[in-house]
């Protein structure tokens, strides 16, 4: 059994921990942490899981991966322990909002040679598996034009916005994935036009709600 643990217990953590929850007899959510210590506590409550340091995480044995569900500016520093400790690594995306900065953890996992898997979970969705397996077999003949629509139900927090790298980075990303999924291919070009057209706010924190890419 798979024994794991989660660093990151807000809202996209707690999202982790019930899907852990459902593997039961293949995964086991042995411990969580967080700088906010009752999201900790109370998450660790939920799942039966133990609250540790994130230092504690990495030390110990008893953890066979780690799941990074923290803000996106710690994912750098917690891949490099992670790795150094030698845990398999499931992270959040973005990995970074540098593109060296993002090498770099590129290049300490490879070098301590451990899993590392970015959250871009649509790539095991039935729906978009099955596309890309009709287009990888030839069904589906000679693709011209993809096009992703993408919406969510309900803006993030202003604060969210301000730190997720905004719609581009944090949502769009996973269209952008899937776009080189499905086709095989890399990007050689893009165009790309956003505004904040929905709700103010969001274009007061500097970012825009919507997008054609």
């Amino acid at each position: 059994m798979l024994k794991l643990a989660l660093l990151g217990c807000g809202r996209i953590g707690q999202v982790h921990a019930r899907s852990i929850g459902q593997l039961a007899g293949k995964a086991r959510l042995v411990a969580v942490a967080d700088a906010y210590e009752p999201a900790a506590q109370e998450l660790a409550a939920a799942s039966g899981a133990e609250v540790r340091s994130s230092a504690q995480i990495m030390e110990n044995n008893d953890i066979d991966a780690v799941i990074i569900g923290t803000p996106t500016d710690t994912h750098y520093q917690l891949i490099h322990e992670a790795a150094a400790a030698g845990k398999a690594i499931f992270c959040e995306k973005p990995i970074d909002m540098s593109a060296d900065r993002i090498r770099a953890c590129i290049n300490a996992v490879t070098k301590a040679n451990v899993a590392f898997l970015t959250a871009f979970n649509r790539r095991f969705d039935p729906n978009f598996s099955n596309i890309q397996a009709r287009i990888a077999s030839g069904e589906i003949g000679d693709v011209e034009l993809i096009t992703i629509l993408s919406r969510d139900p309900s803006p993030p927090p202003i604060s969210y916005i301000k730190s997720s790298g905004g719609l581009f980075r944090d949502m769009m990303i996973h269209d952008f994935d899937m776009a080189r999924f499905l086709l095989g291919e890399e990007v050689t070009s893009i165009f790309a036009v956003g505004s904040s057209l929905v709700d103010p706010k969001i274009g007061a924190a500097g970012d825009i709600d919507t997008a054609a890419v």
